[in-house]
């Protein structure tokens, strides 16, 4: 609303609406209208150019936006948690509050339905195969690495430019999971436009709102969407939220058959974590 080019009269209607931010439920097109001396019809031209297919659809979308943002991180800025005149222990503190503000976000955001639906299509593929670039490779290797403890068939690509053939290589009867927080990185939507020209079922993980790989995807989990593209010290609250929304994903799965899974990993960590253990805190209980 703030950035795409509009003309004039649209662009006094959409200060008006930001200006208004929830209050906005109590209006109509003709109150709308009326107050900014411009017609109804214009918050049709308005909500087509951002998207939506008609008015009703964009005012559910701005509210539940204001909902959200006006929701957790009050206290704290996910870009800036601090800064130069914070001593070392501010910062340890600030830091803290930042991850369980993001935990907080994150499971704000997780609904039910599109929970449930994304740890079906875990439980019933063959293979689980993770699609990511960058420094989130390593979330998504570490999830693979849960997966494979509950015998659970999972890869993740090791380098961005092998994704292509991995999605080509995929079938329909395994599934897909691609992480990105913008959902616009154009070799993730690439490679998830191989995946559905495969019937590939996709879980997308990315921030809030539309956009391009959400569109695509079968189901979607949302990042808490709080830090900008560039103007951060670092993705602290985004990496919190990918983290825990995979540690989820793999808790649900497990759960499905809580008993076999449990059973299957501790007899696999028997038989291959062989390592001596003199800290008496962490050592097994002999039976």
């Amino acid at each position: 609303m703030k950035n795409l080019k509009f003309s004039p009269n649209e662009r006094i209607v959409l200060d008006f609406i930001i200006d208004k931010q929830e209050l906005i439920e109590e209006y109509s097109t003709t109150m709308i209208a009326e107050e900014t001396y411009t017609s109804p019809s214009i918050l049709v031209r308005i909500s087509k150019k951002l998207g939506f297919n008609g008015w009703n659809e964009w005012k559910r979308a701005f509210l539940k936006e204001v909902a959200y943002l006006k929701t957790n991180f009050q206290d704290i800025d996910a870009n800036t948690p601090f800064t130069h005149r914070d001593p070392m222990m501010n910062i340890a503190s600030k830091i803290t509050q930042l991850h369980i503000e993001s935990a907080k976000d994150t499971l704000a955001l997780i609904r039910h339905d599109s929970l449930q639906k994304a740890v079906q299509i875990l439980s019933n593929c063959r293979e689980v195969k993770v699609f990511t670039i960058s420094n989130l490779t390593f979330l998504g290797q570490e999830f693979v690495y849960k997966l494979r403890h509950i015998g659970k068939k999972a890869d993740t690509n090791p380098t961005e430019s092998m994704m292509y053939q991995e999605a080509v290589m995929t079938s329909s009867d395994d599934c897909a999971i691609c992480i990105s927080y913008s959902g616009e990185t154009s070799s993730l939507l690439e490679t998830a436009q191989y995946l559905k020209m495969n019937k590939v079922p996709l879980i997308a993980i990315t921030s809030m709102g539309e956009n391009s790989l959400s569109r695509i995807a079968d189901v979607t989990l949302h990042i808490t969407t709080r830090e900008k593209s560039y103007s951060k010290i670092a993705g602290f609250a985004s990496l919190e939220s990918i983290s825990l929304i995979l540690d989820i994903l793999y808790s649900s799965l497990f759960s499905v058959k809580y008993h076999s899974n449990y059973d299957f990993k501790v007899k696999l960590a028997q038989k291959t974590e062989t390592r001596q253990i003199n800290n008496q805190i962490i050592q097994e209980d002999e039976e």
